[in-house]
């Protein structure tokens, strides 16, 4: 698909060679080349670019952000959308560290049903892009509750892959980003998927997170301790 792109052959084969598995796992060759698009022509100092379409479901949209990558990204996409009254359905992220990008991409809907007019996802573009660029780390309202299920397993290079099964509800995903920048873990790679009334989130971090103190966060609200590393 991406012979017949815009897209430098150079540029698509050194993006998807190094694509991490997780990454591309479950979905379907236009949406990979899609983003694989977005990435062309390469990102200038400071820019943020925002994609936003209909999806095949009715009144979802599927949105995706590029940036250069830093801690934090993804709870400032997330709490964006969830500020807009958008709940996330499906989400991936994968960066690549030699170019120092980042690319998110989500599908979302609004939970109680609300139009998305042109005009509106021209808003939401510029809220997106503003909260990224800005760094802001919105404050989303969001319910603990259980049961959750949180594993953290190390992996090489002083990272670690984490594994979240918690009840799926709006903020999550926002909930388990902001408390893994404020633990001082960055997001390298991560997949949100729905099963059934459950989320079931898998991340690559850069770092150790503590899965007892992220279970807790998320089922009853506990505090998250700060390390530092």
């Amino acid at each position: 698909m991406l012979a017949f792109s815009r897209v430098p052959s150079e540029l698509s084969d050194e993006l998807l060679d190094d694509a991490a598995e997780l990454w591309l796992r479950g979905e379907s060759p236009d949406v990979i080349a899609g983003d694989i698009a977005l990435c062309h022509p390469p990102l200038a100092a400071r820019e943020v670019r925002v994609w936003c379409a209909p999806a095949l479901i009715a009144g979802a949209l599927r949105v995706s952000v590029l940036a250069y990558d830093r801690p934090g990204l993804l709870a400032a996409t997330t709490g964006a959308l969830a500020r807009g009254g958008l709940s996330v359905i499906q989400a991936a992220a994968m960066t690549w560290p030699s170019r120092c990008w980042a690319l998110q991409r989500a599908l979302v809907a609004d939970p109680n049903a609300r139009s998305t007019r042109p005009v509106e996802r021209d808003l939401l573009c510029a809220q997106l892009r503003a909260a990224v660029r800005d760094g802001t780390m919105a404050y989303v309202r969001f319910t603990p509750t259980g049961p959750v299920q949180v594993q953290a397993t190390p992996a090489a290079g002083g990272r670690s892959v984490l594994r979240v099964l918690a009840p799926d509800r709006p903020g999550l995903l926002w909930a388990i980003s902001a408390w893994l920048e404020r633990s001082n873990c960055n997001v390298l790679v991560a997949r949100a998927t729905p099963a059934g009334l459950q989320a079931d989130d898998t991340f690559l971090v850069d770092g150790e997170p503590n899965a007892d103190q992220l279970g807790a966060y998320l089922s009853s609200g506990a505090t998250p301790a700060v390390t530092t590393h």
